[in-house]
C-alpha cells in the first residue's frame, strides 16, 4: 500500500470517523491497469500515476468517495445497467455529498445541481434518456448531412405549412427533457445537458460490480457496517446530516415492486368457496364440500405516464410485468392507457385473442394529470377488477376515489413522492 492512502485513511478515522471506519473494510492494492481508483465493495485499487497527481486533501476526498459507493450499495445494485454510465449516475449521486462533508475532490467531477438528492437508479434513467436523445439528434443530423440537407428544407417547409401543436395534443409527440422545479412540478429543464458531461469529466474512481457468490452476505454485513459507523460517528458528533441521511436510505431494505404488483392483481381477482360445484375428491365419501370457486376476472386496467417524466428502461420493464399480470390473472379484457394530461393512445385486448400479446410503444409528451383515465372508464361504465398506474406521481388527482381497487406505481421513491388521496402505492425500482 503506497504510504500516502495509509496516512489519508488514518486521517479520514480521526477526522471523519464515518468515512475511516469504513475505509479500513477495504483491502488496498495497486493496480496500474485502471485509470483513477476502483471498488468492488472488497477491495480497493488505485493507479499510483493518478495517485501521484493528487494532493493529500484530494486524495482524502477520493478514499470518501470509494467508501460511499459501497456504503450506497452500489457495488451490489447495477445489474444489466451500462457501466460507464451507471458509474456517472453513481458519481453525481455521491460526490455533493463528499463536498458537503467538507472534503477535496479532483477538479472536473461530475457535479449537477439536478440531481441533488436523488438515487443513483433516478439519475441513471435521465442520463440514459438524455444519451438516447443525443444519439437521436446525431443520427438525423447526419441523416441531413448525407441528403444534402434537402430533407431538412423539405421538412421546414412542410412545418411551416402546418398549424402548430402542444405537445400534449399530439399522441405520439415527444417532450422536451423534464425536470423538477421548487414546487415539484414537470417543466421543461433549463439545463437538459449536466453541468459536466460524462465525455469530459471522467471519474476520479469507479465503482463496479460485486462478482462474489456470497453478494447478499457481502451487502447485508456492509449495511450492518454503515449503521455501526454511522452511530459511533454521531457520537462523536461528526456526522453531517447528509451522511445521516444517506446512511439511513443504504440500511433501508429494497423491495421488489414486481411481486408486490403480482400480488396485487391475484388479491383482486375474485375468488371463494362454492357448493355449485363441489369438490370431486370426498363425493366417494359421500361428502359435499364446496370447491374453491374462481370466477372470470372482469377488466384488468394499467395506464402508463406519458408525459416523458418515466424513462424508456422502466416503461418497457413494466410493460414486460403488464404482459407476464395478464398471462397469470387471466382478465376480461386487459386495457392499457396511456396519458398525459389527457388519454393518448388505449389498447384493448380480449381474452383468448390468437395473436401474441404486443404492446405498442408509448405515446404523449407534456404534462401530468391523473384524472381522465378514471373519468373515462366512468363515462364507459367500465369498473375493472383493479387498475394499476405507473407514473411519477407529479401530478392533480382525481376528486373522489374510484370504487375499485388502485395501485399507483411510483417511479419517485416513496419518502419524496406525493401520497396518492386512495389507493396502494409502491415504488418501482428499475
Amino acid at each position: 500500500m503506497d504510504p500516502r492512502i495509509s496516512k489519508q485513511r488514518t486521517a479520514l478515522v480521526l477526522d471523519q470517523p464515518f468515512f475511516g471506519v469504513l475505509a479500513l473494510r477495504l483491502k488496498v492494492v495497486e493496480d496500474a491497469s485502471c485509470k483513477t481508483f476502483w471498488t468492488d465493495g472488497e477491495s480497493l485499487g488505485y493507479n499510483p500515476a493518478y495517485l501521484g497527481g493528487l494532493n493529500d486533501l484530494e486524495t482524502r476526498g477520493v478514499l470518501a468517495h470509494e467508501v460511499l459507493h459501497v456504503a450506497n450499495g452500489h457495488c451490489w445494485r447495477q445489474g444489466d445497467r451500462d457501466p460507464k454510465l451507471w458509474n456517472d449516475a453513481c458519481d453525481y449521486a455521491i460526490n455533493p455529498i463528499v463536498l458537503e462533508a467538507g472534503m477535496l475532490l479532483p477538479k472536473g467531477v461530475l457535479v449537477d445541481t439536478r440531481f441533488k438528492g436523488k438515487s443513483a437508479e433516478e439519475i441513471y434513467g435521465i442520463l440514459a434518456q438524455e444519451k438516447r436523445q443525443k444519439e437521436k439528434q446525431q443520427k438525423q443530423q447526419g441523416k441531413g448531412k448525407q441528403d444534402g440537407s434537402k430533407p431538412d428544407a423539405q421538412s421546414w417547409q412542410q412545418s411551416a405549412s402546418q398549424p402548430k401543436q402542444q405537445p400534449d395534443s399530439t399522441p405520439g409527440g415527444s417532450s422536451a427533457p423534464q425536470s423538477s422545479n421548487a414546487n415539484g412540478a414537470n417543466t421543461p429543464s433549463a439545463n437538459p445537458e449536466p453541468t459536466a458531461t460524462p465525455d469530459a469529466a471522467p471519474s476520479c474512481g469507479e465503482v463496479r460490480q460485486y462478482t462474489g457468490d456470497d453478494k447478499a452476505l457481502k451487502e447485508a454485513d456492509w449495511k450492518v457496517a454503515v449503521l455501526q459507523a454511522a452511530k459511533a460517528a454521531k457520537m462523536r458528533g461528526a456526522l453531517p446530516g447528509a451522511l445521516e441521511a444517506m446512511a439511513t436510505d443504504a440500511v433501508e431494505p429494497v423491495v421488489d415492486w414486481r411481486p408486490i404488483l403480482h400480488r396485487f392483481a391475484q388479491e383482486s381477482s375474485p375468488t371463494d368457496y362454492s357448493f355449485a360445484m363441489p369438490n370431486r375428491r370426498y363425493l366417494h365419501m359421500g361428502l359435499y364440500l364446496p370447491s374453491l370457486n374462481e370466477p372470470a376476472v372482469g377488466d384488468a386496467v394499467f395506464v402508463r405516464d406519458s408525459s416523458g417524466s418515466v424513462w424508456d428502461e422502466t416503461q418497457a420493464q413494466f410493460a414486460a410485468e403488464i404482459i407476464a399480470v395478464n398471462a397469470g390473472v387471466q382478465p376480461r379484457r386487459l386495457i392499457v392507457m396511456d396519458c398525459n394530461t389527457r388519454v393518448t393512445q388505449v389498447q384493448i385486448f380480449e381474452r383468448g385473442d390468437a395473436v401474441e400479446l404486443d404492446l405498442l410503444p408509448v405515446r404523449g409528451g407534456g404534462g401530468t394529470s391523473f384524472v381522465e383515465p378514471f373519468e373515462r372508464l366512468e363515462k364507459e361504465g367500465i369498473r375493472p377488477a383493479f387498475l394499476v398506474y405507473l407514473t411519477d406521481m407529479d401530478g392533480p388527482f382525481p376528486d373522489e376515489a374510484p370504487d375499485y381497487p388502485v395501485l399507483w406505481a411510483s417511479t419517485t421513491p416513496l419518502k419524496r413522492a406525493r401520497k396518492a388521496p386512495f389507493g396502494e402505492m409502491v415504488e418501482v425500482i428499475c
